[in-house]
């Protein structure tokens, strides 16, 4: 049996195996709680009846976030609060799951003031909208 050239791209040399490229994986932080049930993500009240899942592109900027208010977040839910990072399948994984009834998601909020719903500050964008930027 002859093997051709273009299936000899597919073999192997003697002893190596060759893994198929991946391509990166694109990470995204919250603040996050220990919870009975694994960790609680911090969403936040948009003053027209609906909550948003607060979500950061760095971990300086989740960082900075939490420790602006860190005093306000430990009065209210007496827990320590810290930054968590997470893939872009887990945090879809989590917007189609356990936070499936938040309908927004606030991405990079400022620091050190109250968002405003209508803020140019920051990107206020519906779950859907989101997962689909996620998965694109």
């Amino acid at each position: 049996m002859e093997v051709t050239k273009k299936e000899r791209r597919h073999v192997a040399a003697h002893g190596e195996a060759r893994l198929p490229a991946q391509r990166p994986v694109l990470l995204h932080y919250a603040i996050a709680r220990h919870g009975q049930d694994g960790p609680r993500l911090l969403h936040v009240p948009l003053g027209f009846g609906e909550e948003a899942l607060v979500v950061f592109s760095s971990w300086e900027a989740g960082q900075g976030y939490c420790v602006s208010r860190r005093r306000f977040l430990s009065e209210v839910f007496s827990e320590e609060w810290y930054v968590r990072k997470s893939s872009t399948g887990e945090l879809a994984s989590l917007l189609l799951g356990p936070y499936k009834g938040i309908e927004w998601v606030l991405y990079d909020p400022p620091l050190g003031e109250r968002f405003v719903a209508g803020s140019t500050q920051a990107d206020l964008v519906s779950r859907e909208r989101f997962i689909e930027r996620l998965l694109d």
